[in-house]
């Protein structure tokens, strides 16, 4: 049994699963300093509604401007938001994880087939993360000089996802591979339509 000081004991855990509770119950104590709820509420920029609507602002303009090239880049970012949040949609029906502020708070930490809806067992992957790099990379396919910005921007918010105790390691990791694999399906998508 793994004892920890903020989050629930744990019986048997994974190695992975053992990392991931460390590095939890280590960041815990911080999740509450105003710089980290700061870091927190800028983070949901990366959420799912502002990035729908950056793809609408992009693909207005270009309706606007009647330009494919931008029509073009909107599309992909809508896609491979979308993709990436329905594929973290399926995947979070798949598995029950308790959150780690929530096992802080309830005393008690789930891992086990998807049995729940309640956002407090729904950790596992991280949407932001995988919303938030699948478009990242969509900007940058279309915009090459903001592939490093906007990547970064993607990384910093999954990254806010672990310090400020709304997932683990292993859920932000779960979400970069969903996010990077739709967009990269998309891509794919995106190519086969223009070599027609």
């Amino acid at each position: 049994m793994t004892k920890f000081e903020n989050l629930p004991d744990i019986e048997a855990p994974a190695p992975i699963e053992e990392l991931d509770t460390a590095v939890a119950d280590a960041l815990l104590p911080i999740a509450g300093k105003a710089a980290v709820q700061g870091l927190g509420t800028v983070s949901d920029f990366s959420d799912q509604e502002p990035l729908y609507a950056a793809s609408a602002a992009v693909l207005g303009t270009a309706a606007l401007m009647r330009h494919g090239p931008t029509w073009r880049a909107g599309t992909r970012m809508l896609a491979s938001h979308l993709l990436a949040t329905a594929l973290r949609g399926v995947v979070k029906q798949m598995v029950d994880r308790t959150r780690p502020d929530a096992a802080a708070e309830r005393g008690e930490y789930v891992l086990r087939k998807g049995r729940r809806q309640d956002s407090d067992y729904n950790s596992f992957p991280s949407g932001h993360t995988a919303g938030a790099l699948a478009f990242a990379m969509a900007v940058g396919r279309d915009y090459p000089a903001a592939r490093i910005p906007a990547l970064t921007l993607a990384s910093a918010a999954s990254l806010a996802q672990v310090v400020r105790s709304r997932h683990y390691v292993s859920d932000v990791v779960a979400g970069a591979v969903i996010g990077l694999a739709a967009e990269a399906l998309v891509d794919a998508l995106v190519s086969v339509a223009a070599r027609d």
